[in-house]
Parts: C-alpha cells; structure tokens; sequence
C-alpha cells in the first residue's frame, strides 16, 4: 500500500518475468501504468494495481496467487497485541467503587473488571496506533482497524479468559462506551443490589413444607412460584427473587431439615455424618529495631545442576535493642518474608519474657502481613515504621555494619561486608575461599557458628557505656517500668496467627496445607467424641484458623461474618483410625465405637425430632399410604429405644428444630347457605348476589 493505493512493484513486474522492461516503460509513456513512486535512494518503483491494463493485471494475478489476501493479513497481523499492561488505577477504581445503591464490588468481579480494563486499554491502544499510521498515509480505513482491534480482543480472550462480549456488535458497543465513559462503562448495572430478602419464621415454614414434599416434587424455582401463589391466600409477603428461596433454603441451619426428605436417608449420612481418618495396613515437632540482611559467612552445599559443592551465603534477620545493641532474636533463611520475621520475634520474646514498649520496623510486605493480624499491636504498646532518608531508621544497620567489621571479619568464610564498602579488609579472600570449599561449613554448622558470633557480641563492652558495660549487662540490669512482662500462656496466644484465607468446613472436618503437609482438624466435646452441633451446624461455612506455627495441637476456628471474624470453636487435630482391626488399639476401638454410637443417636434424634415437619407437611410418604425410610443402619426396635430415650430428656437433637410457627391456612369465602332455587328467577337472584372477585376466588379452588 502507498497511502490508500494498492501497488505492485517494478521488480515485480519486469524481474518477475510479467513485461519486458522496454514494455515496461512504453506503458508508462503511453499512461497504461501509472508510476505513484520512482525508484532510486533506496526506494522502489511502485506502480498502482489498478492501472494495469487487463492482460498484464491477469498475467500478474496468475503469479502471485493470493498475494492480496496474504499483504492484508500480514499487515494486520502487525497490529494484532497478545499482551496486556497492569493498570494500578482500574485496581484503585473498582476497589472503592460505591454503587448508587451503596452496594460494593466483590472482589471476584473486582478481578474480571480489573481483567476487562487492561484488554480494552490494549485494544485502544492498538485502534490509535492503527489509525495514526493510516493517517501518515493519508486515509482511513476503519474496517480494517476494527478488525485488528476485535482480533487482538479474541487472542487475549485465548491468553487471558477475560469476559468482554464475544458478539462483535456487543462488544463494539461496549469498547465505545469504555471509551467514553472508561471504567465504569464495564460495570454490571446490577452491582449492589440485594437479591437476599429477610425470610420470617412463618415464610420459612412455609417453604420448608415445599422443599420437603413428595407429591409434588418441587424443583426450587417451582417451590418459588408455588410459594408466591400461595403467599397472598396464606397472608404472607411474596418473595421478589428465586435467589431468596435458594439462599434462605440452602443455609446450613435450614438445609439439614430438608436434605434426609428431599435426597434420602442414606445421602444425609454421606454429607452430614463425620467420616474416620484411616490408615492402610503396615506390618514391620524501650525501643527495639528489626531489619534483615545478609548473613555474612559463606557455606558450603552441594548444586545438583553442576554436580559439585559450591560456597553460598543466606540471610539473617534480626531484632536488636536500641539502647544496648544486644542481638535479642533471629532467624536464619533465605530472603526477608513473613517467615523470618515473625520467627525472630518469636525467638526474641520467648528468651525474654517482655513486651517493649515500641518497635521500629521497615515496610516490607511481612511487616504488613504481621501488622494486618495486629501481630504488632500484642507485643509493643507502639509500633512504627522507618521512613526513607531517615537516620533514625538506620541505627541496625550501622549495628549489622559494626557486627560485621568486629565479629564476622575475624573468619576465613567472611563474605565481606556491603559491597560499597572501600578498605580491602572488608572484601572477602575468594582466592582462600574457592581453593577450600570442602572445609566450609554445612548450613547446619554455619547456624552454630553464627550463634557464637552473636554471644560475643552481647558479651562485649558498648562502646557508649560510661562504666564499661558489656552489651548483655545494659540488657538486663535497668529494669524499663513501661515494657510488660510476660509468662508462658501470654507468649503462647501472642504467637498465634491468622490463615490468610478461609477454609470450608466439610463433613471430613477442618482441612488445609501448609507447606505441602496436610493438617486435618475436628472440634470434640467433653467426652471426647466429635461435638454433633458445631458439625451439622457448620458445614459449608467458612472459618478463618488460628494457629501456632510451632504447635499444632490445637487451632481455633474464627468464622467469617459481616461485621468481621468471630470465634467459633477451638479444634484439635483428628483421630486416625487404623482401618485393619489386627492393628487397631484398645483406645481406637473404644474412639470407633463411641462416634460410631454417636452419629446413630445423632440421625435418631434428628428423624424423631423432625417427625413434627412429617405431620406438618400433610405431602409426605405417610399420607399417601407409602412406608417412611429410617435412618440408615437403624432398626425399627432400635427407634422405638431412642424414642423412649427423647421422651425421657436423655436424648436430644444436636441441632433444635426450627420454631414452630402456624402457617395461617388459606382464607375462604363466607357464603350464605342458599336456601334452594325453585324458579328461574331464584337462581338469578342469588347468583347475582356474588361479586367477581368472589367468584375468581372460588374458582382457585
């Protein structure tokens, strides 16, 4: 293309062997090729498409078939982008987003919005660089620069799984739109509104009575359009939205009333009863500073991919006092995270037993995780933050720098210290190092060492004590009025930690990883056996774990709420079974059997107990002359024993059955006993005593 003009080229024309370059310039002289561009500095003779007489166009065409189709495509594929850039300012958009309504963005559709953003700036982007080029030449073409733009759109839909409309027509008009109106333009104009709807006592009832029946089998959406033709005969609201039926129905504390009726006895047991953990047949644990750096001691470990040792260095992140320079607490690993942060917190406040009165840390994104847990706010009565170009926040690191220079210097395997630094008795000796990698010490061994290095360094003096105190004795000779102490049970709840995502409670308990290892959790009562309330009541809901990462013996269950986290349970990790009864122990049996007796009075007392809802309903299998299904495993004689048992008070449904509530009945017409037709004209009269309302009443009986 020259501007919006199709050529051929005279390379083309005369060295593709089409005319003869004597031919070539006659048809020039005589106006049957119109030349657009000369040749000559580099550029090529470029003759229009369209000015080619019949025969030279054919012979040209038959050269180079689908020469045409392929330039199109080749340059559209040079506008087409498979890349999208992050964009901080859709994130900071949807996450403050306030709806008319008052409602927010989830943050599920935060995600897809945010997604949505950055392949419509991308293909914005493609539209203005294809369109400038156009104008460069002088035209526009807007097909194919739409078609360059709907095509990126399709690649990234490939790539990314975004959610733009896929019809051409719809997504036009919504990429014009987020031209014009930008972020907003992608959200869903339902955002915000509230679909759940306040269900009262006798509402419930009533849809419970749906759900459970038999004859008719209700599928949901018919329980909501039975529901609102029965509501206004019954007196009650009718409910806007099949999504308030399911959500009231399918709440853990309603759905156990209706899921033996609707799905069977032996289902109830499958989602609702605990299942046993087993094991397969095998015969044969005033002002402190806190930064990480380098830990400045070479190692020694073997590389796999070069197949020989190899010196490495790790990091180290300490917690040191302000007043004494005493090292309190660290922790040894790779890299400044959440890990070896709150590990040398850890080590510091278990050594000394006290809360300082403030902490002063930098701002890496460990520190914002332990201060979103109030991690922080448990073990100082004030924490800040360092500030950039501020000297107060670089006394540990003027600290490390001395350590490093007085200490560390003193062995063969110093790494040296920073690497800014200009006396060469702080470079490290590589030529001694490299020739003796075998003698380096293995990690384990570097651990040790570096904990006798920190010794000698709380054991020296201080170099600002006006009496020679060594750094230990500043430490623990001046008693601080304002730092707390603390006594084992405190530092045990202080260590304890938030997960950072819920998990669901399912009927195999409390389940999640950390590290690849699976933990596995129940919540028992008093008499060891698993607490039936708390299970048939929680399952499907979302509890965040609290937890000590160095004993796992015990969490606690916080549920997830609109007004926050709120404790629900404290679980203990769950009872495994050996699953061959050769190798189960006395106390295994006794557990198996106790739970096993269990879970049979638990689904007992909840079929007596919903017993109630069988008569209420009047749609059951009892009404209509069918044989009731007992709970799985449980005899006819064995009910007959709990029933005796419930009308003693020794046995009682782990989860109380729903208020009762009287469903008002359908209000009938009152009409006046006729008193016998016997003419015409008495019919008459008495039928035209009934107004229409009346009359369709009737008739929706």
């Amino acid at each position: 293309m020259y501007g919006n003009i199709l050529c051929v080229s005279f390379a083309e024309l005369v060295g593709g062997g089409i005319i003869s370059k004597p031919t070539y310039d006659k048809y020039v002289r005589e106006g049957k090729l119109t030349v657009v561009q000369k040749g000559g500095n580099g550029r090529k003779a470029l003759v229009a498409y369209s000015s080619m007489i019949e025969k030279v166009r054919a012979a040209y065409d038959e050269v180079y078939k689908g020469v045409k189709e392929a330039m199109k495509k080749q340059e559209e594929e040079m506008y087409i982008s498979t890349q999208i850039k992050f964009d901080a300012e859709a994130v900071d958009f949807y996450k403050k987003y306030v709806a008319p309504n008052g409602g927010k963005i989830s943050t599920e559709r935060q995600l897809e919005y945010i997604l949505n953003a950055q392949v419509m700036n991308e293909m914005v982007r493609i539209e203005k660089k294809r369109n400038a080029d156009h104008a460069k030449s002088g035209h526009t073409r807007r097909p194919e620069t739409w078609s360059s733009v709907l095509k990126t759109c399709e690649r990234l839909r490939e790539r990314c799984n975004h959610t733009l409309p896929t019809n051409p027509g719809r997504l036009r008009e919504k990429f014009n739109a987020y031209k014009k109106y930008g972020y907003v333009a992608l959200i869903n104009g339902n955002v915000g509104n509230k679909a759940a709807q306040k269900i009262s006592k006798a509402e419930g009832r009533l849809l419970l009575k749906l759900k459970r029946s038999k004859f008719p089998v209700y599928t949901d959406m018919q329980i909501f359009e039975e529901y609102n033709r029965e509501a206004p005969l019954r007196g009650l609201k009718t409910i806007k939205s099949p999504t308030t039926v399911h959500n009231y129905l399918y709440s853990p504390e309603v759905m156990i009333w209706w899921y033996a009726a609707v799905y069977g006895e032996r289902e109830f047991k499958n989602k609702y009863m605990p299942t046993f953990d087993t094991i397969l047949p095998a015969m044969p644990n005033a002002l402190w500073y806190s930064d990480g750096t380098r830990l400045n001691l070479y190692y020694k470990v073997y590389d796999e991919k070069q197949k020989r040792m190899v010196a490495r260095a790790t990091d180290v992140y300490e917690v040191m006092d302000a007043c004494g320079e005493a090292l309190l607490g660290y922790y040894i690993g790779d890299g400044e995270n959440f890990l070896s942060q709150y590990n040398a917190y850890r080590s510091a406040i278990r050594q000394w037993k006290v809360k300082p009165y403030e902490i002063v840390t930098d701002n890496q994104g460990g520190h914002k995780k332990l201060a979103s847990q109030g991690f922080f706010k448990k073990i100082c009565h004030l924490h800040k933050t360092t500030m950039p170009h501020n000297g107060q926040s670089k006394t540990i690191e003027a600290a490390f720098g001395r350590f490093q220079a007085q200490v560390l210097h003193k062995l063969y395997n110093f790494t040296g210290q920073n690497v800014t630094a200009k006396k060469l008795n702080s470079k490290p000796n590589m030529e001694l190092i490299t020739k003796n990698i075998d003698k380096l010490p293995t990690l384990e061994e570097l651990k040790e060492i570096y904990a006798g290095c920190r010794e000698k360094w709380n054991h020296s003096v201080h170099p600002t004590s006006e009496t020679g105190m060594l750094r230990i004795e500043m430490q623990t000779a001046i008693e601080n009025p304002k730092a707390q102490s603390i006594d084992d049970y405190e530092a045990q709840e202080i260590f304890m930690i938030y997960s950072l995502m819920p998990v669901t409670y399912q009927k195999e308990g409390y389940v999640f990883s950390i590290k690849n290892q699976e933990y596995r959790y129940m919540v028992y009562d008093d008499e060891g056996n698993i607490d039936m309330n708390f299970h048939l009541l929680n399952l499907g809901n979302k509890f965040h774990y609290r937890y000590d990462p160095e004993d796992m013996t015990r969490i606690e269950l916080w549920q997830v709420t609109e007004t926050g986290l709120k404790y629900a349970a404290t679980a203990t990790p769950k009872v495994a079974i050996h699953r061959a009864t050769q190798e189960r122990t006395e106390e295994e049996n006794a557990i198996l059997f106790s739970q096993l007796d269990a879970n049979k009075r638990t689904k007992a007392a909840q079929y007596i107990a919903a017993e109630d809802l069988f008569v209420e309903v009047c749609k059951t299998e009892g009404y209509y002359q069918l044989n009731i299904p007992l709970p799985v495993g449980i005899s006819k004689k064995e009910m007959e024993h709990y029933r005796e048992e419930m009308k003693a008070g020794r046995l009682k449904a782990p989860v109380p059955i729903p208020e009762k509530v009287e469903i008002p009945e359908p209000a009938l017409i009152d009409v006046e006993a006729l008193g016998g037709i016997v003419s015409d004209g008495d019919y008459t009269k008495q039928l035209s005593r009934i107004t229409f309302d009346e009359l369709e009443r009737l008739e929706e009986f």
